[in-house]
């Protein structure tokens, strides 16, 4: 039920905002508003702003796909006395990812007049530490080819990091970057520890 509702939200405000340029550049992250005029609560607002319809659409797909089974998952660890507040766990994995992202994607922003907005850093989170928690799952490159997550995983971090250096198009790499970061040791940091140990074990039984 959370997952619709972040959707239900998210398109909403995308579409308000798409209507709207003053609410577009109300809620986008921007190095000016948000640090210089300390207005902080782009660090999060921005998640819920898409620059246009298939922007929004492949986040969302992305989202719901694995939303709903890393919501399954905290609900499991809840039932076995893991953890105590999935939501809670949940929303802190998906707006601390975006807001993860957005930190560092302000940080090491070399165009300080530049903007950015979606939901990319937080559903990257939920990518990443989908692969943490299976590492040999298959997931569909382009919704074609079938790959373990752990090789998708590592080159999207590579593929990040290297566009975010060259800083050649209007994509916010580096939020993807971190974004998928805080994924991938959100698990171990807020959930427990051991689980470290078990994704090394993961990682060693593909045969």
């Amino acid at each position: 039920m959370v997952v619709v509702a972040i959707i239900l939200v998210t398109v909403g405000v995308s579409l308000w905002a798409l209507s709207r340029r003053d609410i577009f550049y109300r809620l986008a992250l921007s190095y000016y508003e948000t640090v210089e005029r300390r207005q902080l609560y782009r660090l999060l607002s921005h998640m819920f702003v898409h620059g246009g319809w298939m922007h929004l659409f492949i986040n969302m797909y992305v989202f719901y796909s694995f939303g709903e089974v890393l919501y399954q998952r905290l609900l499991y660890f809840h039932e076995m006395e893991v953890i105590y507040f999935p939501l809670v766990q949940f929303l802190f994995l998906y707006l601390g990812g975006g807001i993860t992202a957005g930190l560092f994607s302000l940080l090491l922003q070399k165009n300080r007049n530049t903007v950015s907005v979606g939901a990319s850093g937080g559903v990257s989170a939920l990518v990443f530490a989908e692969i943490f928690f299976d590492p040999w799952a298959r997931l569909y490159l382009l919704g074609l080819i079938a790959l373990p997550g752990i090789i998708l995983g590592v080159a999207y971090l590579a593929y990040s990091w290297y566009m975010a250096r060259r800083a050649v198009d209007n994509i916010d790499h580096n939020a993807h970057l971190f974004g998928a970061l805080y994924g991938l040791v959100y698990p171990v940091v807020d959930i427990d520890p051991h689980l470290a140990k078990e994704f090394v074990q993961h990682l060693l039984s593909f045969s």
